[in-house]
């Protein structure tokens, strides 16, 4: 069997995604439960997975709209260095410190694949509203790092993506909200958009790698 990771195992998203590779893949997950993301513990999981082989599939469900920190903001007046730098450590460093240690897992014979999920929102191109700065703004760093990771990952591992993907927004604690706001047709359940991850994840190639998806496999604009 084939090995895949799901970081963030304990999300709304990431939970059902762990639970359904589990049909074809056998899976190793990371989560609050058994790290605190720092780079020192990063790197110790590193060193054990690493004993377990080569992983065909990597995804990486870390990430913040609201908690007991922040919320998006409004207006500049919302603005805060502490809320703007929580924003950017859940959102673009963790994942960072994940692919820096975990994508040397990645399978060198085979296609493999690290994916992010970022957001449409983060895309600079697409943003025609304004508001929430910090979310759109750490999505957007992470659409930049992991592109940055896919061309240096290239040099070493011909056969590694290294991509980011919009799940949709999906029925949860994150989306819960701004329910009132969202069209019921674009409102998905969490097992819909695990498996469209999934599905993008498995379907991209050694030649997509740092491009940003859309939950349907349709290429996004950073």
């Amino acid at each position: 069997m084939s090995q895949a990771l799901v970081i963030g195992s304990n999300g709304t998203i990431g939970s059902v995604i762990a639970r359904q590779l589990e049909a074809s893949h056998q899976v190793v997950t990371l989560s609050r439960d058994n790290t605190d993301y720092s780079a020192s513990d990063l790197k110790n999981h590193y060193q054990a997975f690493k004993e377990l082989g080569s992983f065909s599939i990597i995804i990486c469900c870390i990430g913040v709209l609201h908690d007991e920190v922040v919320n998006p903001e409004k207006s500049l007046k919302d603005i805060s260095a502490d809320r703007l730098i929580h924003y950017y450590k859940i959102n673009s460093v963790l994942p960072m410190l994940c692919m820096q240690q975990f994508h040397k897992l990645l399978d060198r014979k085979s296609s493999s694949v690290f994916a992010c999920l970022s957001a449409m929102v983060g895309s600079i191109s697409d943003n025609k509203l304004g508001g929430w700065y910090g979310y759109r703004s750490s999505k957007s760093a992470l659409n930049m790092l992991v592109k940055n990771t896919a061309i240096e990952v290239k040099r070493s591992n011909k056969k590694a993506s290294i991509i980011a993907i919009h799940p949709g927004t999906t029925v949860g604690a994150l989306s819960k909200p701004f329910s009132n706001n969202i069209d019921p047709s674009k409102y998905y359940t969490p097992e819909q958009s695990a498996q469209r991850i999934i599905t993008v994840a498995k379907s991209v190639t050694p030649e997509q790698s740092g491009q940003f998806f859309n939950w349907d496999g349709q290429a996004l604009d950073y």
